[in-house]
């Protein structure tokens, strides 16, 4: 879990760059985790051996793979 002393632990912004260990800390996520969404499809750029998400494609794919409280997908499947 993210730390409570972070006041943006848990946000992610849409517009920025995030490094993998960033993401990581940010959402309190362990490597598995970030592995298991890049098999997933998530979208990893490299650049001078540095891997890189950028916010809007962690979202897109927590809004594709993720769950509702209710159990139900978080988005309309037909898209």
């Amino acid at each position: 879990m993210a730390s409570n002393n972070d006041p943006n632990a848990g946000i992610i912004n849409p517009t920025e760059l995030y490094t993998l260990t960033a993401l990581k800390r940010r959402l309190g996520i362990q490597d598995a985790s970030l592995r298991a969404a890049r098999r997933a499809g998530l979208d990893v750029r490299y650049a001078h051996k540095q891997g890189y998400v950028h916010g809007k494609d962690w979202i897109e794919h927590v809004m594709k793979f993720g769950r509702s409280s209710n159990g139900g997908p978080t988005c309309d499947s037909r898209l």
